[in-house]
């Protein structure tokens, strides 16, 4: 019960830092978005994303088995971004994991093959650079877990701060993301990868 409570401050510890983040960029990032500019801010994006995920922390929840459900990911999402900056997006994220052979102690190998698939939602704000765009947000969603292990895979909420730069030449954008998520399976999940989408 103590380790429990022990994991629940510091999942609310880490979800108020990234808040804090959110607000910090929301404060830096104030300025006239009605300004002339041959970039597009306001409107519809659609995104594609290619990225890895590596685990922070032991996951080991199932009789003491280490899992790997990230690796290489996938993604989709769509937004919309207000004339002044403020975004609202969903996405969702697809993580291949990768094969993981232990030995029990009683001797047996064990093999686990475990995979995740994200769901969620973002809210954040678009910062209009003189060659970029900068982009800052909160994500919150859940994550399943499905594949081979001794149990069937479970659920997971997380929530934490994303970031990402992005070039954009008429609808077209490419960038570059970085995403760190603090889930309630207690351990967390950083995600780096590439972005390609259009600004609609």
């Amino acid at each position: 019960m103590k380790k429990s409570n022990v994991s629940v401050r510091k999942v609310s510890c880490r979800a108020v830092f990234a808040l804090g983040c959110f607000v910090f960029i929301q404060l830096v990032g104030a300025r006239d978005a009605r300004a002339e500019s041959p970039r597009k801010v306001a409107g519809f994006e659609v995104l594609g994303t290619l990225g890895y995920g590596a685990t922070v922390g032991d996951v080991t929840w199932w009789d003491n088995q280490e899992l790997a459900p990230y690796g290489v990911m996938l993604g989709f999402g769509l937004g919309y971004t207000l004339p002044f900056g403020l975004r609202i997006g969903a996405d969702f994220n697809y993580g291949f994991g990768r094969k993981v052979e232990q030995t029990s102690s009683t001797g047996e190998v064990v093999v686990t093959d475990v995979s995740s698939t994200g769901y969620g939602g973002s809210l954040g704000y678009e910062l209009l650079l003189p060659l970029f765009r900068l982009r800052g947000a909160v994500d919150s969603g859940f994550l399943v877990y499905r594949g081979e292990a001794t149990r069937q895979a479970g659920a997971a909420f997380y929530i934490g701060p994303e970031l990402a730069l992005i070039w954009q030449y008429r609808a077209l954008e490419l960038g570059l993301q970085s995403k760190y998520w603090v889930t309630s399976a207690e351990h967390g999940l950083f995600q780096a990868g590439l972005i390609c989408g259009a600004r609609l």
